[in-house]
């Protein structure tokens, strides 16, 4: 049984420990979870492990004969010429060259050669199946690939699906012992969720880093968490070993306090008695005593800040003004590629103030192309968008590095880029939160990575008190602690927010909405992320397995076709231009209403002033302008109930498509 031990391993870069005296062994069955805040030497271990640099100390020891997987090369110009099924099949023994020799040991007559074969072949249709064909395809499938990129040149495909396609190439490969580092980066909902399913049916050692919790508790069997004073290996879920790592924290806060404690009566006896010569001599001893729990005390403290550094990183975002009531109204949305051919039918929908929606879809699917067009960034094909008046718009994207100030120092950019007024403490907090503390203040802008830019742009927006946030991808290049700051802040934020991410923890804590955007347009679900997954997984169910659910209803979604389905979404937008007229003529007669009221409470307030009927003539004059104000008023009110049934009628349709 192939296993991967590690002994005493230590890695150092420019004389500064990345990490030491790590030890553990990953058995068949066992998925090590590789945690810890960034910049503690995840990917340097696992590049440790697959023999791709040297430590510095210990030893890697694999079991004889063990194949290693790890997404290690660089595509070559000749690797990028090749067809993609064929590259990723080419990872697999010759089974022609396996029949030749075969063939030849029958000719011979050599049976010790032919039972050796034998077995060959068996171990061979235990890794890669009697169809190796079929299996390649499969793993390119639930990747993502479509039938039809099989066959295309790797040179035609971004780079995210080349990563796809790296990937795939491993997983083919039948090794015994996987090391995989971020597989999940590039990969859609879907993608995620087969790579989970096939990990958790892989029987050999696998050793992973992710920054996504819920492929980490789904996936990981133990965690290797680093960073701390030293590594810790504990058996279980990610959330297990948050919990015992707690309680773990609480102990030590207890034994520290203490400790603290015992120093402190053991200076009052010193202080007390040191001066007395009878018991000096004592008091020195208990001085002596006092310094090695001092050294204690502060090996525990150590401990304590070394451990968890990064561990409750915390920030609100500024609060911002009230913004429209509606944030954004899209109308007859389209854009079309340069070829012609639409991403998806015209989109007519709004956003509305306070509203935390998440934008899914496959890749390629549009959606950083709905959010360029909703900030302008990119120009619609046809349609409009309209942003409320009195809307402030931050908008982060991955790809937005040109509009950074390269000679500025990062917190000079910060303060450029973001809103006056700010205090310095809210400054360098967010800085802190997105990983760019102190050291990093006075380094130039143009110095730092890609990952540490786009943590740039991401502090600044959330320093421009804007009170509409559009958000594509904003983990990306952020470790679980600083994810989970990210999310409590966007959970307590007062703005309105739309958003493009892969990551479900993201996804389940802050979207109160899932709009679901592909090739027939955009479909709304309220209730959050979870409902929409368990929606999603039903109609999987209904499609695979006609018990599970309703058959009636399986029937007719099974009769269902492409364009049934993209006329029920063009009858969807046809309701919506109906129901737009009348939305306005309502908030018209809602706001006449509302001055009605107001005048009729004035009137009130006169009539119930006794000195009114000192003036009858007055009097009556109100009286009559009271009577009138409160027929106008019911006439409104009338009116708005006709069109209230309306607009049920006309939602109500839209509801059944």
């Amino acid at each position: 049984m192939s296993r991967i031990t590690v002994q005493s391993l230590e890695k150092s870069y420019g004389g500064e420990p990345i990490f030491a005296d790590v030890a553990f062994e990953v058995t068949p069955g066992m998925r090590l979870a590789l945690t810890g805040p960034n910049g503690c030497g995840k990917s340097t271990l696992l590049k440790v492990l697959a023999g791709e640099i040297e430590p510095d100390g210990g030893q890697v020891t694999l079991t004889k004969g063990a194949q290693v997987g790890y997404v290690a090369q660089e595509m070559t110009g000749e690797i990028l010429e090749q067809q993609l099924l064929a590259w990723v099949l080419s990872a697999l023994p010759s089974w022609n060259e396996f029949w030749r020799q075969w063939e030849k040991a029958v000719a011979d007559e050599d049976m010790a050669r032919i039972e050796q074969l034998s077995h060959r072949q068996a171990e061979f249709e235990r890794l890669y199946g009697y169809n190796p064909d079929h299996k390649a395809r499969a793993i390119l499938t639930g990747l993502g690939f479509a039938e039809e990129t099989l066959l295309k040149r790797i040179g035609d495909l971004s780079g995210g699906w080349r990563e796809r396609a790296k990937l795939a190439r491993v997983l083919l490969q039948g090794a015994d012992v996987l090391l995989l580092d971020e597989p999940t980066n590039h990969l859609d909902l879907e993608a995620v969720e087969w790579l989970e399913d096939y990990l958790l049916n892989f029987r050999g050692a696998l050793a992973f880093v992710v920054h996504d919790r819920i492929f980490l508790n789904r996936v990981g069997t133990h965690v290797l968490f680093l960073g701390g004073s030293k590594p810790v290996l504990r058996k279980g879920s990610f959330d297990e070993f948050l919990e015992w790592d707690a309680e773990n924290r609480e102990q030590r806060q207890k034994e520290l306090d203490k400790l603290s404690a015992r120093i402190d009566h053991e200076y009052k006896y010193i202080n007390k008695f040191r001066v007395k010569a009878r018991k000096a001599a004592q008091a020195q001893s208990k001085l002596k005593r006092v310094e090695k729990l001092e050294q204690e005390l502060s090996q525990i403290k150590e401990v304590q800040a070394t451990h968890h550094r990064g561990r409750n990183l915390s920030f609100r975002l500024p609060e911002p003004k009230r913004g429209d009531k509606v944030a954004v109204s899209v109308v007859d949305l389209e854009f079309h590629y340069q070829g012609g051919e639409a991403v998806w039918p015209a989109l007519n929908f709004q956003l509305f103030r306070g509203k935390k929606v998440a934008v899914v879809a496959p890749n390629g699917a549009g959606k950083s192309t709905l959010l360029k067009l909703i900030t302008g960034a990119l120009a619609p094909s046809g349609g409009h968008v309209k942003v409320g008046p009195g809307t402030d718009m931050g908008y982060f994207s991955q790809h937005q590095h040109e509009i950074l100030n390269l000679d500025n120092s990062v917190i000079g950019e910060i303060r450029r880029l973001s809103s006056p007024g700010l205090t310095e403490e809210q400054v360098m907090s967010v800085l802190g939160l997105f990983l760019l503390g102190e050291p990093f203040f006075e380094r130039k802008v143009k110095g730092l990575s890609g990952g540490e830019k786009s943590r740039l742009l991401l502090a600044t927006l959330f320093l421009a008190r804007a009170n509409l946030l559009i958000l594509d991808e904003p983990t990306n290049h952020l470790d679980i602690e600083t994810r989970e700051g990210l999310i409590r802040a966007l959970q307590d934020y007062e703005g309105t927010l739309l958003f493009v991410a892969h990551d479900r923890y993201l996804l389940n804590e802050v979207a109160e909405e899932v709009w679901s955007l592909d090739e027939n347009g955009l479909t709304q679900y309220v209730g959050g992320f979870e409902e929409f997954h368990a929606r999603q997984k039903q109609e999987e169910a209904c499609r695979n397995n006609q018990a599970a659910c309703d058959p009636e209803e399986s029937l007719e979604k099974r009769r269902m076709t492409k364009e049934e389905k993209r006329r029920q979404a063009e009858e969807r937008n046809r309701l919506y231009r109906e129901l737009k007229p009348l939305k306005k003529k309502y908030d018209k007669l809602e706001a006449d209403l509302e001055k009605v009221l107001d005048e009729q409470a004035a009137l009130e307030e006169k009539m119930n002033d006794p000195a009114t009927y000192e003036k009858p003539e007055e009097a009556l004059k109100l009286n009559a302008a009271y009577k009138e104000a409160s027929e106008w008023a019911d006439s409104l009110m009338e009116r708005m109930a006709v069109l209230e049934e309306q607009m049920e009628t006309i939602t109500g349709g839209r509801e059944d498509l």
